[in-house]
């Protein structure tokens, strides 16, 4: 079954531009009215991973959620926005990243997502059942919001990510935990998530994104770009495009596609809008490759984790001591002694949460030493171009497969 995902140019966060952007990405999916009727209960999820400014672009920028708020609102909708933080409380988050102002002057409702449903995902062990705020699967509609960033396991944070938060609480630390060293694992739980709220549309925030070290302390890149469509893995796709990125860099999308959800194949994909050529990039900086010999036998992990696997390291200038790495580290494998921390490697699963969410962006990501071995040229693209489970072709350049259509044509 095809799918159809927008792109629109949108060069700042200027209110009333982006609401005719948003407007028209909206419109170029049948519009508002098609998602949402009168009386609906529609829950908007942006990315609030902490309570930072926008200019910090970690967040969803509230004038992207005002703008969606709004055209929900003129459809007669009954909107609310929810989150479920790893740390603070969502009402904080929303303040400090000045959500405030728009949410009074619309009279949305805040929902922190704290009551939780078991589902059932059809498969064994531990990715059998997850639990997920009852919130977002009682909502008439969800709207996803995602902030495009890097992501240190992940790859990309955007449209399937963005629905872990979906996940109550400290939950989703512990989810770190029990996939272990098993990124695929890790991205088959944000599928299941992903599939069980099932969000009837995604709108990417990709006017100023993150590149770098993501997806807290990275570098803000000007794209200039929203992008919107009714399939979350669809959007990943799109947006790695644009990144001049094979798809199957995502663990998620692999995972997609290993259990029959969302759009995989990219001639199901219709473009239209602002033509992909326009707004590719063949530069943007993911944050520091984490290679998959984790996967290595158990007798084989303890002599090669140091030697060969990335892991996070403490940047000391920067560290303050504060104690979030400690307190979201799911193996504790962190120790505070005064103003050091410390970890422990045999400890640590490399969920890389310490360095996702330090405020400070002192947790960095370090290569084995021993990788120049096998990366000799030791640059981002030709380490990814090693590694089978996260390769980036470097030759991936042409989209003639995609269909583009012009707004308006059919």
């Amino acid at each position: 079954m095809k799918t159809t995902i927008v792109i629109e140019k949108c060069d700042s966060y200027d209110p009333a531009k982006v609401y005719r952007v948003v407007k028209r990405c909206v419109d170029g999916l049948g519009g508002m009215s098609r998602f949402v009727q009168p009386g609906k209960r529609v829950l908007l999820k942006p990315n609030l991973l902490v309570g930072v400014p926008p200019e910090k672009v970690t967040v969803t920028h509230p004038e992207i959620v005002r703008a969606v708020a709004m055209l929900a609102r003129e459809a007669g909708a009954d909107v609310s926005v929810g989150d479920s933080p790893c740390l603070a409380p969502l009402s904080e988050n929303l303040t400090k990243s000045c959500y405030d102002p728009f949410m009074k002057e619309l009279g949305l409702e805040t929902v922190p997502f704290e009551e939780v449903r078991s589902i059932n995902t059809g498969q064994d062990g531990v990715l059998s059942h997850i639990e997920i705020a009852t919130a977002p699967l009682e909502a008439d509609v969800v709207i996803n919001l995602p902030k495009l960033k890097t992501h240190a396991t992940m790859h990309i944070t955007a449209a399937v990510k963005n629905m872990f938060g979906c996940v109550a609480g400290k939950r989703k630390v512990e989810w770190h935990f029990k996939t272990d060293r098993h990124y695929e694992h890790f991205a088959m739980v944000l599928v299941q998530i992903a599939k069980a709220v099932s969000p009837a549309l995604t709108i990417v925030d990709a006017v100023t994104a993150m590149e770098g070290n993501g997806p807290y302390a990275g570098t803000p890149r000007q794209l200039g770009v929203i992008i919107a469509g009714t399939d979350c893995v669809a959007v990943d796709t799109v947006v790695c495009r644009m990144l001049s990125l094979k798809p199957d860099i995502l663990y998620t999308y692999k995972a997609a596609k290993q259990i029959g959800w969302g759009v995989t194949d990219v001639n199901d994909i219709v473009l239209k809008g602002t033509p992909l050529e326009e707004v590719r990039v063949s530069d943007f900086k993911l944050a520091r490759v984490i290679n998959r010999l984790l996967s290595a036998p158990v007798f084989a992990r303890r002599l090669l984790r140091k030697a060969f696997t990335a892991r996070p390291k403490v940047a000391r200038k920067e560290c303050k001591a504060c104690g979030v790495c400690k307190e979201v580290c799911p193996a504790a494998a962190i120790t505070i002694n005064g103003k050091k921390v410390s970890l422990d490697y045999d400890k640590c699963i490399r969920c890389f949460c310490c360095q996702e969410i330090c405020p400070h962006g002192a947790m960095r990501v370090r290569e084995g030493y021993l990788m120049w071995l096998f990366h000799p040229g030791s640059a981002l693209k030709e380490s990814l171009n090693m590694l089978p489970l996260a390769r980036v072709d470097s030759h991936a350049r042409s989209d003639a497969h995609l269909t583009h259509e012009r707004r308006g044509k059919k």
